[in-house]
């Protein structure tokens, strides 16, 4: 019986042509499923590396600076510095953003601040002295709190803005100059400004826009004076000739400069009395984007360098003094533009921010300054000329006294000389009677019986 063959219904093979093809569909799936998470995995990673580059970049990462990059290359308002500042500063005072110091970099600082020196010989011969004390001063209880503007407001204006252009020191020189005429005689000297330019232009001992001495640019302006600032207005970095068409006569005169103690009793009185000091003080990186507040100095501020590796000298004006949460500070006018810190202004922890050994104060050469000058200096002059007369009668009474002295050392010897008997004599040397020698030596007792 032969066998039959077997064949599958034409809609079985349809079905099996389906299941391969359903297949291969999963198969193409599943392969495309895997490429797309490699693909995913890829731009996971590549985001990755882009966000690490971005922290290296920022000083970012966990919200601290990248080890790898340098102090001098950041921003000297770095978004995370001024939010660590705050965070240090524990509300004493706020930081932010410096419009002075938009795009500077702290390797900027270098060149755009530093150059202003303090020569360190307070009290030496050629050099700036000591003030003496005035025990004349008029006493009484000073206030908690005192501000020049509040006392004087005609006598201030807009504040400087140096630009990038070491000058602190001439600035505050000037500025310090001319609110002292300007309290003096109140009224007189409305909003007065004294030009800086001057100082930068024309003191050959000054290195203009490179810097000068703190206290070594009060000997020219003692010698030379000060222009008002319109007749040599402050150019900074772009500098100018030193030339004006100004006269002579316009010029502003000091009688004399010197160097007050740092007693800080005696500082306030002296702003108290007479007007602002020029004040030398060191700058920390803190400081460049103080915004408001008493700004107290935490222990995560690092001063600011020199090329040298020397901390950077900024001068302001000293203007007054007051007392916050306990904290006692001073006020200070800057030159770093009206949007630094409090409109120009700052209030700064007193006991560290300033070098309060090194405020200088001086006299403006005022009608009334100048008599009372003159007076001291007559008193003066007659007290010299009363010591010299009691220093001569003084050396007469002296003279008068030795001669009467040798006089009497002289009668005393005479009489010491007749006194005197030479009882050092030599036997040998005297002459016998020769009679003498025939005399016996003894005497015998039977002759004197026969005697």
């Amino acid at each position: 019986m032969a066998k039959k063959s077997f064949t599958k219904p034409e809609s079985e093979n349809v079905n099996v042509a389906k299941a391969k093809q359903v297949e291969r569909r999963r198969s193409e799936s599943k392969k495309q499923q895997k490429q797309t998470m490699t693909y995913v995995w890829i731009g996971v990673g590549g985001l990755f590396v882009l966000f690490t580059l971005f922290l290296a970049a920022t000083g970012g990462g966990g919200g601290k600076r990248s080890q790898s990059t340098s102090k001098l290359d950041e921003k000297v308002n770095d978004y995370y510095f001024i939010r660590d500042t705050n965070n240090n500063a524990e509300g004493n005072f706020t930081a932010a953003a410096s419009p002075f110091f938009d795009r500077w970099t702290h390797a900027d600082l270098k060149w755009g601040l530093q150059g202003v020196r303090l020569s360190g010989m307070v009290g030496m011969a050629g050099a700036i002295q000591r003030c003496e004390d005035e025990k004349d001063v008029e006493g009484g209880a000073l206030p908690v709190k005192y501000d020049l503007r509040e006392q004087y407001p005609n006598c201030f204006s807009d504040v400087y803005d140096s630009g990038n252009c070491t000058s602190s020191y001439a600035v505050a020189a000037a500025s310090t100059v001319a609110l002292r005429f300007c309290i003096a005689d109140y009224g007189a000297h409305p909003s007065l400004r004294l030009s800086p330019q001057q100082v930068l232009s024309c003191d050959k001992k000054s290195r203009g826009c490179d810097g000068g001495g703190a206290d070594g640019v009060w000997a020219y302006i003692q010698r030379r004076g000060l222009y008002p600032e319109e007749c040599l207005p402050y150019v900074g970095k772009k500098g100018g000739p030193c030339k004006t068409d100004c006269e002579e006569s316009k010029k502003f005169h000091i009688l004399d400069h010197c160097v007050l103690s740092s007693d800080s009793k005696k500082i306030k009185r002296e702003i108290f009395n007479k007007g602002p000091l020029h004040a030398p003080m060191f700058l920390t990186d803190e400081f460049l984007v103080y915004k408001d507040g008493v700004f107290t100095p935490t222990p995560k501020g690092q001063p600011v360098y020199d090329e040298f590796g020397k901390p950077i000298v900024h001068v302001v004006t000293l203007i007054g003094w007051g007392k916050q949460d306990q904290q006692h500070y001073w006020v200070i006018a800057n030159s770093w533009g009206s949007g630094h810190g409090e409109d120009g202004y700052a209030r700064v922890a007193a006991g560290n921010v300033l070098h309060e050994g090194y405020l200088i104060s001086v006299t403006a050469a005022t009608e009334e300054n100048k008599a009372e000058a003159d007076m001291q200096k007559a008193a003066k002059a007659a007290r010299l000329d009363e010591l010299k007369k009691e220093r001569a009668e003084r050396d007469a009474r002296i003279a008068e006294r030795e001669a009467q002295r040798a006089a009497e050392r002289k009668v005393e010897q005479e009489e010491d000389d007749d006194d005197d008997i030479d009882l050092d004599v030599d036997l040998d040397d005297i002459e016998t009677d020769p009679e003498l020698d025939d005399e016996p030596d003894e005497v015998n007792i039977d002759d004197k019986d026969e005697m």
